[in-house]
């Protein structure tokens, strides 16, 4: 059974061995190899001390562990999964340990790594689960504690839950002290009506100085308790008019949203707006002048979008909208119009935000799908997979100073979001090697994008390719962080835009198999050296350093060896006449490249031999590429 079955997973998890003094663990060098980190403790070692990790393993050889060792185990490890590793793991005395410790499973102690695999086997679906499920309920606490939604669960007039919000919103160290806000005449009068009921009240706030509106919320819960909702409507940006939402709160609406069209064959469209240069206007204006500019859009936005749009702050530089009586289509011509007006009357001493804005269908995914194709845009993450849910993308025209950089990668992202198609170039022993790509994820600065193994195995040579497509205004150079030639993946960082473009390379360039050695005879002198590379029109050739290089534009005379298949002994001898057009002198040698001159048959020759080298070239990188 192979080590590679779960080495993808156990790379991210932290295992914890809690064994006896003096134990034998055979399995801790494959444990080792497996697991992010591996620590092992001692039982007489243990404290009160918390620890933490995915997996526990509990080892012992003990007939009896004790009560105390058992209480510290289970009181100090915070763990998602427990196994029990005993030589009298059958024992009853061992079960009812293994039941305390809450263990997955008791077995003996694997002595091979065969068996302790088998073992890990077992037990990672739970152990996945609970660590996806962990995850999942990270998130879902991050928005209960980081919105403007207060709650608290009302039992007989006791407060026995509220969220941290409500806590801090009215400062109340103990529940009891939330009590005076709840039993009010107006909230006890909405308790009384049966079901859920939503209510706009007044009441002092909780500096008693001033009168607050709050929607209220209630919802009736099991054995008599009320789930009572809180949301303040004095948020910095109510002055605008109709109530803006919060993350929290458009989650609920897409959750409606969902539950309206599961049945029917209807998109569900949403209109999201970045800001993207948020942090720039705040580090150079403030955040009163970037406020300010939030209320302008949003005050827009209304106006554009319509009395039923329901517009939220999804996170300080993101807005979404939601309207169920508006089609794909016509969010489509509403957004140019607020783009096109943004663009001329949205400005604050001197800052204008910058707006990329995108239209998403919703259609055929999920509520935690729908969450992560925002985020993804937002966090500048974009995943080839959120590229069929965008319906519509608008742009301001005010992408300037970002830098070579930021303009690449601005580019790119426009490529991706277009599914525009797109080329990469490299160049194997002269010959062009230039195949289709496609991006498959923007993130970080980098972009990571799915190639053909020829293009693959040219890249990992050169370390370095040339990015070009019909939408982008230059080609791209791009270094290459990572290729994986088997799996046919790259990851491309550092770009910079081309001066000329790279097509301007017209004739191919072939390097021989052999060395190809050359006499070169100019006027003045004769030297010999061997051919670098040879194409139709010019031989690039090396010889040994020159006390006086011949000058540029003289004639020179080359005679060499050219294998050819069709010629007796598969070899010509070549004997052609050009021009020096370029002269390099170096450490070691002088390169010279002549641009030719050629008569028939030498011109015949030449294309014969070039048209089989670069066929030859192409099956070897091929063939090369296949191996990988």
């Amino acid at each position: 059974m192979s080590i590679q079955k779960i080495a993808k997973y156990s790379k991210y998890f932290d295992l914890l061995v809690i064994h006896d003094d003096n134990m034998a663990l055979p399995f801790s060098e494959v444990a080792k190899q497996l697991f992010k980190k591996v620590t092992y403790r001692k039982s007489s070692e243990l404290t009160e001390e918390l620890l933490t990790c995915h997996l526990l393993i509990f080892c012992t050889a003990e007939e009896v562990v004790s009560p105390a060792l058992l209480k510290t185990v289970t009181g100090s490890v915070q763990r998602l999964e427990s196994i029990l590793f005993a030589t009298r793991h059958s024992d009853a005395r061992m079960l009812r340990c293994a039941l305390s410790l809450r263990a997955f499973s008791a077995s003996d102690v694997p002595n091979t790594e065969e068996a302790f695999v088998t073992e890990m086997l077992k037990v990672f679906p739970s152990l996945i689960k609970k660590h996806n499920e962990g995850i999942i309920e990270g998130h879902h606490r991050y928005i209960l504690e980081h919105s403007n939604y207060l709650f608290a669960i009302n039992k007989g007039g006791k407060v026995i839950y509220a969220n941290e919000p409500m806590r801090r919103y009215f400062n109340a160290a103990h529940l009891s002290e939330l009590e005076p806000y709840i039993n009010t005449e107006e909230i006890t009068s909405i308790l009384n009506t049966p079901g859920s009921n939503q209510k706009v009240i007044t009441r002092a706030d909780k500096s008693d100085t001033a009168n607050s509106e709050y929607l209220c919320n209630t919802y009736p819960m099991k054995e008599g308790e009320t789930l009572i909702g809180f949301l303040p409507l004095h948020a910095s940006l109510q002055n605008c008019g109709k109530r803006l939402l919060n993350r929290m709160s458009f989650i609920e609406l897409l959750k409606d949203a969902f539950v309206i069209h599961a049945s029917e064959d209807e998109s569900i469209p949403i209109v999201m707006i970045h800001i993207e240069n948020a942090e720039k206007i705040i580090q150079h204006n403030g955040e009163n002048v970037y406020n300010d500019l939030c209320k302008e859009l949003v005050l827009l936005a209304q106006n554009h979008f319509g009395k039923e749009a329901e517009i939220a702050q999804w996170h300080k530089d993101v807005y979404t909208l939601i309207s169920s009586n508006t089609t794909i289509e016509e969010f489509k011509t509403v957004l140019e119009g607020f783009h096109k007006e943004a663009a001329l009357h949205v400005t604050k001493n001197g800052a204008v935000p910058v707006l990329d804005s995108f239209v998403i269908d919703l259609e055929g995914v999920d509520l935690n799908k729908a969450i992560s194709i925002i985020d993804h845009i937002q966090q500048k993450q974009l995943l080839s997979a959120d590229l069929k849910n965008l319906a519509h993308h608008e742009i301001s025209a005010a992408h300037t100073n970002k830098g070579e950089k930021g303009d690449a990668l601005h580019h790119l992202e426009m490529l991706m979001l277009s599914k525009a198609p797109l080329k990469l170039l490299n160049f194997y022993k002269g010959i062009r090697i230039n195949t289709p790509a496609r991006i498959v994820k923007l993130a970080d600065g980098m972009v990571y994008i799915a190639i053909e193994k020829i293009q693959g195995y040219a890249m990992k040579l050169e370390q370095q390719t040339v990015i070009q497509a019909a939408n982008l205004p230059f080609d791209l150079q791009a270094n290459v962080k990572i290729v994986d030639v088997a799996k046919k993946i790259c990851v491309l960082s550092q770009f910079h835009p081309l001066k000329a473009s790279a097509n301007n390379r017209q004739y191919i360039r072939i390097q021989s198999d052999h060395r190809m050695h050359v006499t070169m005879t100019s006027a003045k002198s004769s030297m010999s050296g061997t051919i670098l590379d040879i194409s139709i029109k010019s031989i690039a050739c090396q010889v040994k350093l020159l006390k006086s290089p011949p000058e540029l534009e003289s004639l020179m005379l080359l005679q060499f060896n050219l294998p050819l298949a069709s010629a007796d002994n598969g070899m010509v001898n070549m004997v052609v006449e050009g021009r020096v057009q370029y002269v390099q002198p170096g450490d070691d040698f002088t390169k010279i490249v002549v641009v030719l001159d050629l008569q028939e048959p030498f011109e015949s020759y030449l294309i014969d031999y070039i048209y089989s080298r670069q066929q030859a070239l192409i099956n070897e990188i091929k063939m090369i590429a296949n191996k990988l």
